[in-house]
Order: C-alpha cells, then sequence, then structure tokens
C-alpha cells in the first residue's frame, strides 16, 4: 500500500514540475518607476501580446511569485533590488490598457528566467538596467521622439531612467505636472518651475507639433552661441507665431515649425554657422518650399546680385518679411516702405519728408506711391543702370498720366503727353526705342523733381517754379533769367495758362488752314479755268 502511495506521489509530482516547465516559470526583477507611454506598440496579433495577464500562462507563472514576495535580487556590487511587483501598477501602465496587453515575457526572455532563476550576470544595478533597456528597442524602433545628452561621465541615458520598468505611464498623464519629479531625478530642484512648464506645453507629446517646439522656444532666456563670439535669441512668441501669416488663418493650412525647420528632436544638431548671419541665410532658403516663384525672382533682383557678389548683409526673405511673426507685406501700406528703412534709412528719411512719403505716412493716403510702387517687390532693379533712366518717365506715366487719378489732387494729365513732344522727352524716346542701354544726358522726370525728395513744385524747396533757373542751370550753365520763360510747364497752353502762346497758337490755327485753303481754292479755279480754255480752243477750230 505505501509502495502505490509512493509512486502515486511521484506521478504527481512529476505532472506538477511537467506543468510548471511549459508554463515557464519567470521572475520579473527590474526596478519599478515612473515613465513614459510606449512611441509605438507591434501590430494586432504580435506573439508579444497577450489577451490580457491572466490569460497569459508565463504571465500567471510570475505573478504567483512576484506578488506577494519579500525576497530581493542581489547583485555583486552589494547593491539589492526587491523582486516584488505590484500588479495593480502593471495592468494600469501603459503597457497594460488596452484590449492586449503586453505580458511579462514580452520584455523578459521567458527562458532566461525559469525557475530556479539563472544567476544574474550583472555587476551592479545599473548594468542590469543597461541589460534589460535593451528590451525596449523590440517594439520602439525610433526609441523618443526627444533624446538627451548622455550623463555626466559618459554614461549612457537609458529608457528606463525616464519611463521606468513596469508602472510606465500613459501618454496623457505625461503633461501633468507630478512627472516633473521623474525629471527632477537627474535635472536640479531648481529647475522644477521650468520644467513644468515644459511638460505642460507638450514636450512630450507625438507626432511632434508646434507645441513641442514652443514647450522650450516660448521661454526667454536662451541663446545660440556662435564661434564669432555672438549671440541669437532662439525666444518664438507663441501668439506671434499663431497669428502671423503662416498661422491659424493661413487658407494652406497652419505651417509647422516642421514645415521649416529641419531638426524634430532635441537636442539639435550642431550649427555649423559661424555667425547670425550665416546662420539667416542657411535658414532662409527655406521660404523657396513654398514661394519658389518669388524667392528666384528675388535671386535675380539687385539683392541677390549683391548676395552673390559677397554682400552677405544684402537682403534676403526674412530680413524683408521676417521669420516667425510673418505679416502682410502692406497692411497698412506704409509697413512696406517702413520695411525698406531697415536698410535704406537715409532715403526713406528723404521719402518721408518728400510729397509722396508725407502722404502716406502721415495721411495714409492710399494713392501715393510707396518704395516697391517704383521699384519693384521682388524683382528689383538696379535704379542706376541707364536702362532704368531711360524709361523711368514711363514709370512715373503710370500715375501722372492717370486722368481719373489726378482729377481728384487737381495735377494736369498732360504730364508725360507734354514731356515726350518737347526736347527732352523726344530724345529720350529716341534712344529708348534704338538702344535703352546706351547713355543719354537729357533730362529724365527725376532731373528736375528729384527722387525720393520730391516736393510740391510750389515748395520754396522744390527745384521748379522758385527755384526753376537753378534747376536748368544743372545741365545749362549758360542759362539766363529769361531761359526757364520759354518752358510752358506740362500743362497744354490754354487761356488759364500760357495764354499768349495759346493765342498765337490759336492764330496760327486759323490762318494756316485759312491761308491752305484760300490757296487751294485759287489754283483748283486757275486750273478750272485753264482747262475750259483750252476745251473752247479745241472746239472752235474745229468749226
Amino acid at each position: 500500500m505505501r509502495k502505490r502511495i509512493n509512486w502515486a506521489l511521484a506521478f504527481t509530482l512529476m505532472l506538477l514540475g511537467g506543468f510548471l516547465f511549459v508554463r515557464g516559470d519567470l521572475i520579473t526583477t527590474a526596478a519599478s518607476q515612473p515613465g513614459l507611454q510606449a512611441a509605438q506598440k507591434p501590430a494586432a496579433g504580435s506573439p508579444l501580446f497577450f489577451a490580457n495577464p491572466a490569460a497569459n500562462p508565463a504571465d500567471e507563472a510570475c505573478r504567483l511569485c512576484h506578488v506577494d514576495t519579500e525576497a530581493i535580487v542581489a547583485f555583486p556590487s552589494g547593491e539589492t533590488l526587491p523582486a516584488r511587483v505590484d500588479p495593480a501598477l502593471v495592468d494600469a501602465s501603459a503597457h497594460g490598457i488596452g484590449e492586449q496587453p503586453l505580458g511579462c515575457t514580452s520584455c523578459h526572455d521567458g527562458n532566461r528566467y525559469r525557475q530556479p532563476h539563472e544567476g544574474i550576470e550583472a555587476e551592479s544595478i545599473r548594468d542590469y538596467q543597461i541589460q534589460v533597456s535593451a528590451a525596449c528597442t523590440r517594439c520602439h524602433n525610433q526609441p523618443h521622439v526627444t533624446s538627451h545628452e548622455n550623463l555626466p561621465g559618459g554614461e549612457t541615458v537609458l529608457c528606463t531612467d525616464c519611463h521606468g520598468a513596469h508602472e510606465v505611464a500613459q501618454v496623457d498623464h505625461w503633461p501633468a505636472a507630478e512627472v516633473t519629479a521623474t525629471c527632477l531625478a537627474c535635472h536640479e530642484a531648481g529647475d522644477r518651475g521650468r520644467l513644468e512648464l515644459i511638460t505642460a506645453g507638450g514636450l512630450f507629446t507625438h507626432p511632434v507639433g508646434e507645441n513641442y517646439c514652443l514647450a522650450c522656444h516660448s521661454q526667454p532666456g536662451p541663446e545660440i552661441l556662435f564661434a564669432d563670439g555672438e549671440t541669437l535669441s532662439v525666444y518664438v512668441n507663441p501668439d506671434h507665431l499663431r497669428t502671423s501669416v503662416h498661422g491659424e488663418n493661413n487658407d494652406w493650412g497652419e505651417i509647422t515649425c516642421r514645415n521649416c525647420h529641419d531638426q524634430g528632436t532635441y537636442p539639435h544638431e550642431a550649427i555649423e554657422a559661424a555667425s547670425p548671419r550665416e546662420y539667416t541665410l542657411n535658414q532662409y532658403q527655406a521660404c523657396a518650399q513654398c514661394h519658389d516663384h518669388n524667392y528666384d525672382q528675388a535671386l535675380d533682383s539687385v539683392h541677390g546680385a549683391a548676395l552673390e557678389e559677397g554682400n552677405l548683409e544684402s537682403a534676403v526673405c526674412t530680413d524683408c518679411h521676417g521669420s516667425h511673426n510673418v505679416q502682410p507685406p502692406n497692411v497698412p501700406r506704409s509697413r512696406v516702405s517702413q520695411t525698406c528703412r531697415t536698410c535704406h534709412s537715409t532715403i526713406y528719411d528723404n521719402y518721408a519728408t518728400s510729397v509722396h512719403g508725407d502722404a502716406l505716412l502721415t495721411l495714409d493716403n492710399p494713392d501715393v506711391p510707396n518704395c516697391i510702387d517704383c521699384h519693384g517687390v521682388h524683382t528689383i532693379d538696379d535704379p542706376t543702370t541707364n536702362l532704368f533712366r531711360i524709361r523711368s518717365p514711363q514709370l512715373c506715366g503710370t500715375c501722372h498720366a492717370n486722368s481719373a487719378l489726378m482729377e481728384q489732387y487737381d495735377i494736369s494729365t498732360q504730364v508725360f503727353d507734354t514731356y515726350v513732344a518737347d526736347f527732352h522727352g523726344t530724345t529720350v524716346t529716341l534712344f529708348d526705342h534704338l538702344d535703352p542701354n546706351v547713355e543719354t544726358n537729357k533730362a529724365v522726370c527725376y532731373d528736375c523733381h528729384g527722387v525720393h525728395d520730391i516736393k510740391a513744385p510750389d515748395d520754396p524747396q522744390s527745384g521748379i517754379k522758385l527755384n526753376l533757373l537753378a534747376t536748368c542751370q544743372k545741365c545749362h550753365p549758360d542759362a539766363t533769367a529769361n531761359f526757364p520763360d520759354a518752358w510752358t510747364s506740362h500743362f497744354e497752353p490754354s487761356l488759364e495758362h500760357n495764354p499768349l502762346v495759346y493765342l498765337v497758337d490759336l492764330f496760327y490755327a486759323i490762318v494756316i488752314p485759312a491761308t491752305v485753303i484760300s490757296l487751294g481754292f485759287l489754283v483748283s479755279t486757275d486750273i478750272y479755268r485753264r482747262v475750259r480754255t483750252r476745251i473752247s480752243g479745241r472746239k472752235g477750230s474745229e468749226s
């Protein structure tokens, strides 16, 4: 009877041993730390997932020991780790929620952790963490949306340093301020306020978006230090960014930081530019991704030519439009000229006191020209060339030959025609037709009226009316006091303007046609008489 009992007991123990062997008892000894949700998980049906922890035989076996134990894992370094794992924390973690949570063997090698467990080969807790954290890359091929530089002494930052081992925090929990305690494990306690702002601003969101970048760049203070010793602030005002033309009201859709900047993770790659200006010249090229037509035109302009010749201060897109706070360039219209003032301050000051500039800057008059109306926007030509000089009268005529516009200001609309009809204009027009690049010394509009400092004709500082002789003597040094009297201004002669010339013109307009008609009548009657005489004489001889 006793032999039967011994055989039955032996058979039962063999079945139990086989059952435990098949289930693959495991031990989980990683340290419990708070951490981040995984960036991605394998597809449904992967062998790494189980319907729930209880349905996984290996998990069930692991929990039999590790849920309620006082055991510790000892390392040769003398350090110890508790072997107990709280199942409630695991089930509520980012790896435990959902329809297909991870099991113990998803991270721990089931063969290695059979009971009795093999000995720990790691010399210290840190060595053990390095070994275990390597399992993270099974699911997270791109481990993180950010990265940290190595710790002091060259020690590598591990996934589990931030994310923890078992109670990995869900992604929605990370922006909460209490998670900052994890960061403070390495960062100084004095950084708590700044870290709370950064985490709440979306530092750990995925995919990388505007809030991720603004988590750091919306904090005043950080700067880039360049090799030449100069610095550049990297602060970005979130309100400026969102209310810019690239922001929330953009018809194409809001432009995010990543649309212009390639670097989406922190720490960023080292900046190769040696100075802030060189950095700007590297960054503004991103404008060509959307505005390729304007970008190409700017390269062919006087600004692009100067840049190609080595003038690094020549204007590029961001110098005129800005970088983050990009606003409509002509709202109000005075903004255009004020933008040009950044580089052309002396010219702007002259323009501001002119008849055009005063009306624009003081009265916000929409009819007067600003800088780009004369010089162009992106296709800005060199205004010192002969071509620009020859064609400048046509440029002025754009407004001054517009009858509807000039009528509002009681300005003659004949300025272009009267100029073209006189000696100066006729010669300039001839040069324009033959070869516009040939130099001519004949006066164009701005030789008399000025370029940027154009005054009203009756202004004492103007070169017209009160100072007309001095203006003429610029080209005609021998001109006397009565020299300007030969000029009839830009008005057609009338009883109001130059009445004597008008009457003389009227006299000739009547006398010349009358004389021609009278002479024509006399000639025609003489021809008639001669024809009749010849016909009469021929008939008399025949009779």
